[in-house]
């Protein structure tokens, strides 16, 4: 007669079955690709009321946009200026001011080498923050 006193054919099995895992975890990621574009539909934004006329005109006035043209023209505020007094009528302006910010606006074919000359003039003028204004 023989004996068998090697390995155990009827005893726990030693690997772990991951079919249940797999399945759970397929179902979860189901539900979450259902649910997303749900909850991405909600947008809230506040839209700002229209500012009445005589405060609009009041910023208006508080703002200060030095414009530069291709052709070599300034302005601030839409008033003529020329290069040499750019820096005086600035300084006037913004002694007057408690928040020193002075707006660029440059033309695209405009050098815009020049437009950092002015920006060093209205720096030097007493601007505290320089700003560039884009279309």
């Amino acid at each position: 007669m023989a004996m068998d006193v090697g390995g155990s054919k009827g005893g726990a099995k030693k690997d772990i079955n991951v079919t249940p895992l797999i399945d759970v975890v397929l179902v979860l990621l189901i539900i979450f690709m259902v649910l997303t574009p749900s909850m991405l539909k909600h947008l809230s934004a506040m839209v700002p009321k229209k500012a009445e006329d005589a405060s609009a005109a009041a910023q208006a006035d508080s703002v200060i946009i030095v414009e530069y043209t291709a052709k070599r023209e300034l302005t601030i505020n839409t008033e003529p200026v020329a290069l040499d007094a750019l820096a005086e009528k600035l300084s006037a302006r913004l002694r007057a001011r408690r928040q020193k910010i002075v707006f660029f606006k440059a033309e695209d074919e405009a050098p815009y080498g020049e437009v950092i000359r002015l920006m060093d003039i209205a720096k030097g003028a007493g601007a505290e923050t320089l700003a560039v204004v884009t279309q």
